[in-house]
């Protein structure tokens, strides 16, 4: 898995949002290797931290579109939430869904290797935003 070679980076991160950001909740949409490989490693933090909490970000209503189907949470997650407060085409549906995420967190961690797609969409919108990013990809800038 390409994201292995960033374990220690990303430990290193999440480390340093816990114990020196005051970071308690993480939130993931749980869509590609990036998401997986964070919420797995928040998960194994939580012995050390039992404290942090981290919630899978649906992008559509639970039931549609087999979207968590309302039934059984990934064991990485406590708990998941919808954010979009109006209904968008489905085609929308995950970008209007990294906006709501952007305005309702202190610090982006970010897996954003092209420019283009909606992990980049949604740290240009970060960025626009002023919010923190944290890529941990090398060499990437917006």
């Amino acid at each position: 898995m390409i994201m292995e070679q960033y374990r220690e980076k990303l430990l290193h991160i999440i480390i340093d949002l816990i114990e020196n950001k005051d970071v308690t909740q993480f939130y993931s949409g749980f869509r590609g290797d990036f998401d997986l490989y964070c919420s797995s490693l928040i998960y194994e933090l939580k012995d050390r931290y039992p404290h942090i909490k981290n919630t899978m970000v649906l992008s559509y209503i639970p039931g549609s579109m087999n979207e968590n189907d309302g039934i059984t949470l990934p064991k990485y997650f406590d708990d998941s939430v919808y954010l979009l407060e109006r209904s968008v085409p489905k085609r929308l549906a995950i970008i209007e869904t990294n906006k709501c995420l952007v305005d309702a967190v202190d610090f982006i961690v970010a897996g954003v290797i092209t420019h283009c797609g909606g992990a980049y969409m949604a740290c240009e919108y970060a960025y626009k935003r002023k919010k923190p990013i944290i890529n941990v990809i090398d060499g990437w800038l917006i």
